[in-house]
């Protein structure tokens, strides 16, 4: 007689000891922008807010900066240092705070504006030396900044360049770049799009340009990636900027061999 053997495995959940993961330690100062409209002379509150999310408390002092434009790029300037400046009214309160780990803590920030003034941003900063929390260990310093932009009137003037194409690769696709400057009296922000038309004139791609912020007499390259390949031939772009209910259109070519 043959008997045949039968064997059940049973597989058991076995339970594996996992090491938790701590959170990342950050730092954040909400809003990071700020856009008030309003009129010289006239007062306006800011509240900002500063998260530690980090091991140790830490102590920060708060100072607000003009910022200008020179050559095209911003500078930081400190209060008193610009004529009819802004940041040279600015009242926070409280002037410093000690965050404890793991907790928030709000400031309010008071401007005034000066009647004459012909500045249209600032920024608040909040920087910090922290106590080392362990004999021997280093401080952690931090600087976090709210930009704060002012319109003041409806002097919005834009110069707006060519579209420029750059080459196309088969691991990248084209990228479409157009410099604004700002040369008007107001802080703007442009939001633009970009079609691409064949040699036929019918519309073979759509992009979104990035969002910046431009300051009066700021120069920036607004870039927009093609979503797609395309194939060789020419092409005609035309690009649109909404700003302050204002259309600028611009236009360029290319070929792709």
């Amino acid at each position: 007689m043959k008997f045949k053997l039968r064997f059940a495995v049973m597989l058991l959940p076995i339970a594996c000891a996992q090491t938790p993961v701590a959170p990342p330690e950050t730092l954040a100062l909400s809003p990071a922008v700020i856009m008030v409209r309003g009129q010289p002379g006239q007062t306006t509150t800011q509240t900002l807010t500063i998260a530690n999310r980090m091991s140790s408390d830490l102590h920060f002092t708060v100072a607000t900066e003009d910022v200008v434009v020179r050559e095209g790029k911003r500078v930081f300037l400190p209060a008193g240092e610009v004529a009819n400046g802004i940041a040279t009214t600015a009242v926070a309160v409280p002037a410093s705070v000690i965050v404890k780990a793991g907790q928030d803590a709000s400031v309010q920030v008071t401007f005034t504006l000066p009647p004459e003034t012909g500045q249209r941003a600032v920024v608040t900063f909040f920087r910090s030396v922290a106590t080392p929390s362990v004999e021997g260990s280093v401080g952690l310093s931090a600087s976090l900044g709210t930009l704060i932009t002012f319109n003041l009137t409806a002097d919005t003037n834009v110069s707006i360049g060519p579209v420029e194409a750059s080459v196309q690769t088969p691991t990248a696709n084209m990228v479409l770049s157009e410099e604004l400057h700002n040369t008007g009296s107001e802080p703007i922000l442009p939001k633009g799009v970009v079609v691409i038309l064949n040699a036929s004139g019918k519309r073979v791609a759509k992009a979104t340009f990035n969002i910046q912020r431009l300051l009066p007499g700021e120069r920036l390259i607004f870039a927009a990636t093609n979503p797609e390949q395309l194939p060789p031939g020419s092409y005609r772009t035309l690009s649109s900027f909404e700003i302050e209910r204002k259309i600028l259109t611009g236009a360029g070519e290319f070929t792709i061999p």
